[in-house]
């Protein structure tokens, strides 16, 4: 899993086309997703910008039990 940012500009477009890959997205806030290596390069043909992030950088949301 490769986490990336996409800028608040290219978000709804970059979303929209990770979405239609076909492969999972893991979204988390601030624009913040877990994608495949495939993902990267339909971003990359689209010229969707996108930060990559190392994955001690990411905050994931903690799991509550629910009674």
């Amino acid at each position: 899993m490769i986490y990336i940012q996409i800028p608040e500009k290219f978000d709804a477009r970059g979303f929209l086309l990770l979405a239609k890959s076909g492969i999972p997205v893991y979204c988390l806030a601030k624009n913040i997703y877990g994608v495949r290596q495939e993902q990267l390069k339909l971003l990359k043909n689209k010229k969707i910008l996108f930060k990559t992030l190392n994955s001690h950088q990411i905050r994931l949301p903690k799991v509550s039990a629910v009674a």
